[in-house]
């Protein structure tokens, strides 16, 4: 085919990774790519073929696979670009595996081509994604001597960091360098200081964030206020946690199930688990499916407050979605069950209370075991 080359074959490469197939799509990729085309302008199309595979297989966490591509497209003789490496390391960091991205970040460098801001940024984001702040506070300062401007993503960034690690002083320290920069902060910036201050228990913190976020005709996503209703749970402050609720659909978000899961899990930490299945019941209404998070959190809530005919409600949906139980709420019920006989063998009980009691948590643990049992 002249100086075609194999853009053809690559592009089933590209059509079996769109649709998940990562091994076909290495294996039609390297089909195609033994048989390079020859004129300049051609090879800089196939070039921008596989910075697209690589882009399909990286999106789907098919690194291996993403990684073989790369090494065929070497062998073809063909030249990575900076979108070529920007892309595998963008990836790799998604995925958690910074030490893949900074062997790309190296290559790159041997191969001649300096990474540019946006690349620094990946590679930020995969040491903060790996929980490694100081790497990743290292390659923020190679940045900046290599004379690239942060921006406001790499600050973000750097500031997700920072919450992952729990770490607030450093994260007023990027906050302040973000301003000093001249840089105004953005929707993620709030996001991420509501964030780290509700789960590190700050939450009147998080809420003053909040306001600041709204101050600035910026508005708050589902993620956002989840993320305050969770912490509102946690700090056993139900109060706050149903007001956002409102707020959020009044700004015209509805909530999703990340949301339902967030008020559950508050609900059952307060104890209100009839209010809990309820909104269970608001979610099913609404065609929200519950996911196992938030199945299990109302099993076992109902469990750790005794609500044994509530928990077999819960427990009939689950089984009825194929959503199967966790192993926590097998040991949830043991405790539960081993708490009320030792409540009921008491001389004041009547046998006829303890007998139900115990047979009640026998048919619970029979139908419990028949969920988990069965295959998905």
């Amino acid at each position: 085919s002249g100086g075609g080359g194999g853009g053809g074959t690559l592009h089933l490469a590209r059509a079996a990774a769109a649709a998940g197939n990562a091994s076909a799509a290495l294996a039609s990729a390297k089909v195609a790519l033994r048989q390079p085309p020859t004129t300049a302008a051609a090879k800089v199309g196939l070039v921008r073929e596989v910075n697209q595979l690589l882009r399909l297989l990286g999106d789907r966490g098919a690194l291996a696979e993403a990684g073989e591509v790369f090494r065929a497209m070497l062998d073809a003789r063909l030249t990575p670009t900076q979108v070529t490496y920007g892309t595998l390391i963008a990836r790799a960091g998604t995925w958690r595996q910074p030490r893949l991205a900074t062997a790309y970040y190296k290559d790159m460098q041997r191969r001649g081509i300096e990474p540019d801001t946006l690349t620094h940024n990946s590679l930020i984001n995969a040491f903060a994604k790996a929980h490694d702040l100081e790497k990743a506070l290292a390659v923020a300062a190679a940045m900046r001597r290599r004379g690239l401007t942060p921006t406001t993503v790499t600050y973000n960034t750097l500031l997700d960091g920072c919450a992952r690690a729990r770490n607030l002083t450093l994260a007023a320290a990027t906050l302040a360098e973000l301003r000093a920069a001249g840089l105004a902060p953005s929707e993620r910036t709030y996001s991420i200081m509501i964030h780290l201050c509700a789960r590190t228990g700050r939450l009147d913190g998080a809420f003053g964030w909040l306001r600041r976020m709204e101050r600035s005709g910026l508005t708050p996503n589902a993620v956002t206020y989840s993320t305050l209703i969770h912490g509102c749970g946690r700090a056993a402050q139900l109060s706050r946690a149903f007001p956002l609720l409102e707020q959020m659909e009044a700004a015209g978000l509805p909530p999703n199930v990340v949301t339902y899961t967030s008020l559950i899990d508050a609900l059952c930490r307060g104890g209100e688990v009839a209010r809990a299945v309820a909104l269970l019941r608001t979610m099913l209404e609404r065609s929200i499916e519950p996911n196992a998070i938030t199945c299990n959190a109302l099993f076992n809530g109902c469990l750790q407050h005794g609500e044994v005919l509530l928990a077999r409600e819960v427990l009939s949906y689950m089984t009825s979605a194929g959503i199967a139980p966790s192993a926590h709420s097998f040991t949830t019920l043991l405790h539960a069950a081993a708490s009320r006989r030792r409540l009921t063998a008491t001389p004041h009980t009547e046998r006829g209370g303890a007998t139900k009691s115990g047979a009640a948590f026998a048919l619970l643990l029979r139908q419990l075991a028949a969920a988990a049992s069965r295959p998905p």
